[in-house]
């Protein structure tokens, strides 16, 4: 009994020598954005409670106090839309309620390249071009980016 009671207690005792595995937390970025320190976090990266009313693709990866004191609060969570479609091999491209929907370029800023825009990326295009991306996937033209800090704008076709 005395052999058990001891391979019990250093069980316990490795256990609680083991740290804790913590959510994988994101890069949040810096606090370049105009919003920063304001108290909300301004990324579209994120949804819930603490989040801006008005979010602007300009601000990813630069409202980082903000949303890491929201993150680590409970406040926001991680944008479902932006989850990395390396956990499970699938892009959720979502629907085509864009006002940009089949232009032939992709306008959702989760991806990038010679099949998105150069410039300006909407906030609410994101989930809502589906096969203009689709299709730049597909053509191997456009690449995953929805969980950097720095985001990259795109290049026009033909570049």
């Amino acid at each position: 009994m005395k052999f058990h009671t001891t391979m019990a207690a250093l069980a316990l005792h490795a256990a609680a020598s083991v740290p804790a595995v913590a959510e994988d937390s994101p890069d949040f970025g810096d606090d370049s954005s105009e919003y920063a320190r304001d108290g909300e976090c301004d990324d579209v990266r994120f949804v819930g409670e603490g989040m801006a009313e008005a979010l602007l693709t300009d601000n990813i990866g630069k409202d980082a106090t903000d949303c890491s004191a929201a993150f680590k609060a409970g406040s926001i969570e991680r944008n479902p839309l932006f989850a990395d479609p390396a956990t499970n091999g699938v892009y959720d491209f979502g629907d085509n309620t864009s006002s940009f929907a089949y232009d032939g370029i992709c306008d959702d800023i989760r991806f990038v390249g010679p099949h998105s825009p150069e410039t300006l990326y909407l906030a609410e295009d994101i989930g809502h071009d589906a096969s203009d991306c689709r299709e730049g996937v597909e053509a191997g033209e456009l690449t995953w980016q929805a969980n950097a800090a720095e985001i990259e704008m795109g290049l026009t076709v033909g570049d």
